[in-house]
């Protein structure tokens, strides 16, 4: 069952914190589970595997903006989401948060002020589903898809690079597969299409790591309805916990599913990061 932890934290002084977070979230989520079950925390590094988990970096107020980063205003609240596709992950962590009152971040300890937990059976959300004509895709973090091959990641949102692979990941984790990417794919292909948007990249460090995604939203119109319509809403639904494209694990390709009416999809402000 597609779960969502959201704490609330309250760091105890301000703390100085890179522009892009992502990779301390996943740190952080990794480290918790690894006190809490050091073998399934290492199941989580192996390679070439499809991950049950992602993560949102982490969103707070500063205090100062510099060129390496920002100073966390430790008067207000922060926030971060752990989301997880394997029930058993998911209760996993939270056990761990509930035993605690506080997480370290860096070098510094934050209070652990609340934990929100959402959750949608994968049943619910197949169930659910409706033969969606116009949608819009928000994405809230910078996001990249690997190209085979290439040295170069593709920066625009294509959604034959978006649900095929949404689709492998709830094969694998719902317990309920058996659709063909492959099928869906040549149904993509034909059938739905980028009608509008308003994206930028930038690049991102992570520690001595860097990449560059894009951000903003992608409005999209399919055509000719049916089970594949009805499942490519399940999917969008589904990408709000699973996040999209590459490095996903790290706070890359948090998206926001949002249904249009009919086929008009219009134009929408850019989404602040």
């Amino acid at each position: 069952m597609p779960t969502e932890l959201r704490l609330k934290l309250s760091a105890e002084r301000d703390v100085p914190l890179p522009r892009f977070t992502g990779y301390i979230s996943r740190a952080l989520l990794l480290n918790l589970l690894n006190q809490a079950n050091p073998g399934a925390a290492l199941r989580l590094h192996e390679p070439n595997k499809p991950k049950p988990y992602s993560v949102t970096p982490l969103l707070f107020k500063s205090k100062l903006r510099a060129e390496s980063g920002y100073l966390l205003d430790s008067s207000h609240p922060c926030e971060v989401s752990f989301r997880f596709l394997d029930e058993g992950l998911a209760k996993l962590a939270l056990d761990c948060l509930l035993r605690r009152d506080r997480v370290l971040i860096v070098d510094s300890f934050f209070r652990i002020e609340s934990i929100e937990v959402r959750h949608e059976p994968y049943e619910d959300m197949e169930a659910g589903a409706k033969p969606v004509e116009a949608f819009r895709l928000h994405f809230r973090t910078p996001t990249y898809f690997k190209e085979l091959g290439s040295p170069f990641h593709s920066l625009f949102p294509e959604p034959r690079r978006i649900f095929p692979g949404l689709l492998k990941l709830w094969n694998r984790f719902s317990g309920r597969g058996g659709l063909d990417p492959s099928e869906y794919r040549a149904w993509i292909e034909g059938n739905l299409g980028v009608s509008a948007h308003r994206i930028s990249t930038r690049r991102v460090l992570m520690g001595k790591k860097k990449a560059i995604g894009f951000s903003g939203w992608a409005s999209y119109e399919a055509i000719g309805g049916g089970d594949w319509a009805k499942l490519t809403w399940a999917m969008a639904r589904f990408a709000e916990y699973s996040n999209v494209g590459g490095n996903r694990t790290g706070g890359f390709g948090v998206v926001r599913f949002e249904p249009l009416p009919g086929g008009a999809p219009g134009g929408a402000p850019a989404m602040a990061q």
